[in-house]
């Protein structure tokens, strides 16, 4: 029985891949090894033959007759990863679905679109990757998920990201190239080449308003370097530790976070 909820996970999973991704499909219904391991939060799961025999006695047209879930999936990305779609195309969103990064989304339960801009900021160099990462950090504004726990945390809403210097300004170059219709500016195929960027750093802070509006700001290297490091929970010595690597000196860490917690940029969670 201790086995039984992570089978149910995978084969979950599995069924919600095979919806998605006929070459998976395809590997998996000829017998492919790597196949049937399944990467799940509770550690991998690999199918058995009973599993393997569960899944064949389904038709396998069966799990492709909605022809257009893979459609809807891609445009979901679109619209929140506009720039980076007119970028790298249609065909390099959708390879997103036949990617093991998508197989995780699936075993780990994870946000897609957050997956698939840390996908893309892995897979991609240069201004690609730059815009891509910032796509993908406005994407966790608005989302706005923070893990529970005692600590230092960046407030919900409130994401800090350091980009290669111009990277903000290519991206609303790309913004208005598209006009306001990702969506449409993709079925006609349109695509943009983005500038070079600089050698230098810029820190930002992307924040999501009362609106659903999202400002940005660009502050110092200290303060962006808390927040990304304050995604998750930190108490005050762990923070300390890494002051140095943050830009910060072990003096400047207290009076740095009550200055954050009194911006509202983070809260600090009691033990």
């Amino acid at each position: 029985m201790k086995g039984a909820p992570l089978r149910i996970r995978a084969l979950q999973a599995v069924m919600l891949r095979l919806a998605v991704d006929p070459a998976f499909g395809a590997r998996l219904y000829g017998g492919e090894p790597g196949a049937r391991v399944v990467d799940l939060a509770g550690g991998p799961y690999t199918l058995s033959d009973a599993d393997l025999a569960h899944l064949r006695d389904v038709d396998p047209r069966a799990w492709t007759t909605d022809r257009y879930r893979r459609t809807r999936l891609v445009q979901a990305l679109i619209e929140e990863y506009a720039v980076t779609t007119a970028i790298v195309g249609v065909p390099g969103v959708d390879a997103f679905f036949s990617s093991d990064a998508f197989a995780r989304v699936l075993g780990y339960r994870q946000s897609m679109a957050e997956a698939y801009g840390l996908w893309m900021v892995a897979t991609r160099t240069g201004a690609t990757r730059a815009v891509a990462h910032l796509e993908a950090t406005v994407c966790r504004a608005r989302r706005s998920h923070r893990p529970e726990g005692a600590g230092y945390v960046t407030t919900s809403g409130v994401e800090g990201v350091s980009l290669p210097e111009g990277t903000l300004e290519a991206w609303q170059e790309g913004l208005g190239v598209l006009g306001g219709s990702p969506v449409e500016a993709a079925a006609r195929g349109l695509r943009w080449s983005p500038p070079t960027l600089g050698s230098n750093t810029t820190h930002l802070v992307i924040e999501r308003n009362d609106g659903g509006g999202l400002g940005v700001h660009v502050l110092s290297a200290g303060v962006v370097g808390l927040l990304v490091l304050c995604r998750s929970p930190r108490t005050r010595a762990v923070i300390a530790r890494q002051a140095k690597r943050l830009g910060l000196s072990k003096k400047a860490v207290g009076g740095t976070l009550r200055r954050m917690v009194s911006d509202g940029l983070l809260s600090h969670r009691p033990a």
